[in-house]
């Protein structure tokens, strides 16, 4: 559309000549620019759908707002690394709780069960000594009547 007029090693002689190079320089500029603004009533109107894109824009703003307030957005890898470690401190003083009770109750049950051991310990001495005692007085009683006899005869 727009076109340089070729300049010729000729300079124009006189001025009558030099302005109608002007004129036709300036007419040809003129028929450029009208060429332009017709062309730019040509271009379709884009204003309904930059309108819509900015309601879109706007709706995905609102929802990386909504995304952002969320608890879960706010963690750093710090923020994590710490909860994680609380709870950890939490839990292995929990487990060490249980671990203590779990041993004091087996030091109880084993403390039940060494007991009735030595109680049945002290049931079979008990028997021993009885049986033991009964046998030597079976035994003496045998004797003190075996010398009743022989003193009686």
């Amino acid at each position: 559309m727009t076109q340089k007029p070729t300049r010729t090693a000729q300079q124009p002689t006189d001025a009558a000549t030099a302005f109608e190079d002007l004129r036709r320089e300036i007419s040809l500029q003129r028929t450029a620019i009208e060429g332009l603004t017709s062309a730019k009533d040509k271009l379709p109107d884009y204003s309904p759908t930059l309108r819509d894109m900015e309601t879109r824009l706007g709706q995905l703003e609102k929802h990386v707002e909504s995304i952002n307030e969320r608890p879960a957005m706010r963690l750093t890898p710090l923020t994590i690394a710490m909860e994680m470690h609380e709870g950890l401190i939490t839990y292995r003083a929990d487990d060490r709780k249980i671990l203590v009770e779990a041993c004091d109750a087996l030091a109880r049950s084993l403390g039940r069960v060494e007991g009735m051991i030595k109680q049945k310990r002290s049931n079979d001495q008990q028997d021993w000594w009885v049986t033991w005692a009964t046998t030597g007085g079976l035994l003496f009683g045998m004797f003190v009547s075996l010398i009743g006899v022989a003193v009686w005869s």
